[in-house]
């Protein structure tokens, strides 16, 4: 059953004493007070790895909604039937509290986590922010450079509900999530064919993405997240790659574009949008569809230098190459 906690500092001292002995690498140490020493993690430093279970390629392999499904929502009142995915990262559950009040739980594989310095849930830096009824409580999972205003990555539960306290059922839940994940994570089935197993990172070749930037060199930091990858050359033109899951934007091209180049991507569902302040333009293209909706491809470029280039050209481009990497849906 679940049992609130009367004061959430009360909560948290006792999962991160808990989260420490279950994250890897990490083992608790008590002196004579029975005080705990919470080691430092590189949550400072850009890309550092917090916790393996957490690594990239494992977790694209895990499914959300089975992670949410076994964090036993039972114990909260009566969960809904469907598990809602939004995205392939993110899942959520519109149930009702025992007192039949609706309990809305959304679980995050890929959370920005501004100010992860406080808390320690499940043995991760983590952060809890409430606002009329709704808690985020999120634990970073991948560091960032805060010094440089970076935002750390990482797995949050948001929790909305009429209770007084909805972030104690918010960080028993993200606990719990966490340790699914570490112990028994459940497999991620739309990996088969899916968009949901690779690296967005990892997909754009090398030339053809510098060919894509005007010949601009591409940061090295790429990532910003499971499913999205952005890049930033010094001469001010931005690449994206990402995957999705939902549904398809409308072509978007507002008056005095310039005319949209020839986009062939093989005959697939195809649709762009144009912007003109700064110059950028996104073309998206249905990888296939799923009872859960369309798994879909955005490639953008902008130009926010506004250097000599057609950025419609250069996503179409990109847009090709990548395509022809991914498997037939």
């Amino acid at each position: 059953m679940f049992r609130p906690a009367p004061l959430i500092a009360a909560l948290l001292s006792v999962l991160a004493v808990a989260g420490c002995a279950a994250a890897p690498g990490i083992e608790p140490t008590a002196s004579e007070r029975r005080t705990v020493d919470l080691p430092e993690l590189p949550v400072d430093r850009a890309g550092a790895l917090l916790d393996p279970a957490f690594a990239p390629e494992r977790l694209r392999g895990v499914d959300v909604c089975g992670t949410l499904r076994a964090t036993g929502l039972e114990q909260y009142g009566q969960p809904s039937p469907e598990f809602s995915p939004s995205g392939l990262g993110t899942c959520s559950n519109y149930m009702k509290d025992h007192d039949g009040e609706d309990f809305s739980v959304t679980l995050h594989f890929d959370h920005g986590v501004q100010d992860p310095s406080r808390h320690r849930i499940g043995g991760l830096p983590a952060q809890l922010s409430e606002s009329s009824g709704t808690c985020f409580a999120s634990a970073a999972h991948t560091g960032a450079d805060l010094k440089s205003f970076g935002i750390a990555r990482g797995v949050a539960i948001q929790l909305s509900g009429t209770q007084a306290d909805v972030c104690s059922p918010a960080v028993q839940m993200l606990t719990d999530a966490i340790e699914v994940v570490r112990t028994a994570p459940p497999v991620n089935a739309r990996t088969s064919g899916g968009l949901a197993g690779f690296d967005p990172c990892q997909i754009a070749d090398p030339a053809v993405l510098r060919d894509a930037m005007a010949g601009g060199v591409p940061d090295d930091e790429g990532g910003r997240g499971l499913y999205e990858c952005s890049w930033v050359a010094e001469n001010g033109v931005v690449a994206k790659v990402k995957f999705e899951l939902g549904q398809m934007d409308r072509t978007d091209i507002p008056p005095g574009a310039p005319p949209l180049p020839p986009i062939d991507l093989g005959g697939v569902p195809t649709t762009v949008q144009v912007r003109t302040d700064p110059p950028a333009c996104a073309v998206q293209w249905q990888h296939r569809r799923t009872v859960e909706g369309t798994e879909y491809v955005q490639v953008e470029t902008a130009n926010l230098r506004r250097i000599p280039m057609d950025p419609c050209v250069s996503a179409a481009n990109l847009a090709r190459q990548v395509r022809g990497k991914l498997p037939a849906a």
